[in-house]
């Protein structure tokens, strides 16, 4: 069972089984979802979204996982009669982000009945899952792992998790590749002059247009949001350099994290503003800082360094794959807020320092985590694909 024809320029099917993306709700897996198809498209692929079906359960109900993968199950021979009916075959089939909470439970299904290839983007594996209240749904994401003919990395954690997955199964690493997350060019037009510009948003936030601004971007839900806002409190209530900060978001936690700031006259509150708000937005600030408590990655810090903003972050997960350290920012312990503060205040002491990096975080986006970069890698990885997906007896 081999598909011998090559996919360079032709039809993926594409799924997303934690948030479509055209899901009504903003948030960072829709992000990425977007950019993974115009990134396909830009490798010369033609990308079909073929199911809006949301696999997802947040608490680990052994119920709700049957009754997701019966419905997963119809779901598959509806798209295929669906395909019959158009005359319509893909060459290969797409996943983003698969993970115990979400599996995809219609690609294996499909790409098996078609022999198709079986491409996978942002998985992860956690063997800790196997037994407990999730476990149907990660031995899901073990037979579509196994299934799999590419694993696509964009977090370098999980790419080690996923090494070792395969290597225990006598598999080659070479299937797992590594792409550097990426983020699509600027929309945002200068319209205005930045001087002019930077006045009006001291009016409309009550920013001080003397001094260095900072801002912070960031949902306030609890966990590790939430500490990491804690933490974040205890850098600005360090900082001894004068400087504005604002905070912009909004969330469940908005008056537990606005308490956290409380007396500190230099941190205001932008509330929720939307993608367009905040690229506007991002030019006129000289850096962003957060901790990143166990973020996976964080597209905001592309964002931030794309517009000209050097970022100051903790270390954490995928974070400094992110930032080159030194270079269009720095790195720091998340939880060692002593260290952030003494951080923030160096390069604030040190304009032309912050000037250089402001300048080299725009160069390095564009050279390592642009669009077109990754639409290159793509075509690398995928483009000269030729084998099919595991067999059944391969897999069980």
């Amino acid at each position: 069972m081999h598909n011998k024809d090559p996919i360079s320029g032709g039809n993926i099917a594409f799924y997303a089984p934690l948030k479509s993306p055209d899901h009504p709700v903003p948030s960072g897996d829709r992000k990425i979802a977007r950019l993974f198809i115009q990134a396909l498209q830009q490798s010369g692929f033609t990308v079909q979204l073929v199911s809006r079906l949301r696999s997802f359960d947040r608490r680990g109900e052994p119920l709700r996982q049957q009754r997701l993968m019966a419905i997963a199950s119809r779901e598959a021979a509806r798209i295929l009669r669906r395909w019959k009916k158009q005359q319509y075959r893909p060459n290969a089939w797409f996943s983003y982000h698969l993970y115990y909470k979400a599996p995809d439970l219609i690609g294996p299904l499909i790409c098996r009945q078609l022999n198709i290839p079986y491409i996978v983007a942002e998985a992860s594996w956690a063997g800790k899952r196997a037994t407990g209240p999730w476990s149907l749904f990660h031995h899901q994401v073990d037979i579509a792992l196994k299934q799999a003919c590419k694993v696509i990395c964009i977090n370098p954690v999980d790419k080690i998790a996923l090494d070792s997955y395969f290597l225990a199964l006598q598999r080659p690493k070479s299937q797992v590749k590594l792409l550097k997350a990426f983020i699509a060019p600027s929309e945002h037009s200068h319209n205005i002059e930045p001087a002019v510009q930077r006045q009006q948003l001291a009016g409309q936030f009550a920013l001080n247009p003397a001094q260095p601004w900072l801002i912070v971007i960031a949902m306030m839900r609890s966990g590790d949001k939430h500490q990491s806002y804690r933490l974040l409190a205890e850098v600005t209530a360090k900082l001894q350099q004068q400087s504005q900060i604002l905070i912009v978001g909004d969330g469940e936690m908005a008056a537990a994290v606005k308490a956290l700031f409380a007396g500190q006259k230099n941190v205001f509150f932008a509330g929720s503003l939307d993608s367009k708000q905040i690229l506007m937005l991002l030019p006129q600030f000289e850096l962003l800082i957060w901790p990143a408590i166990n973020e996976a990655l964080g597209m905001i810090f592309l964002e931030a360094q794309q517009a000209g903003v050097a970022v100051i972050a903790g270390r954490q997960g995928g974070v400094d794959s992110l930032i080159a350290d030194g270079h269009s920012g720095r790195l720091v312990t998340a939880t060692d807020t002593d260290a952030m503060a003494r951080t923030v205040d160096s390069l604030l002491a040190d304009p032309a320092l912050l000037k250089k990096m402001q300048s080299a975080a725009a160069t390095y986006v564009q050279e390592q985590h642009s669009l077109a970069t990754a639409a290159s890698q793509l075509q690398q990885i995928i483009g000269n694909l030729r084998s099919s997906p595991a067999t059944s007896e391969e897999i069980k």
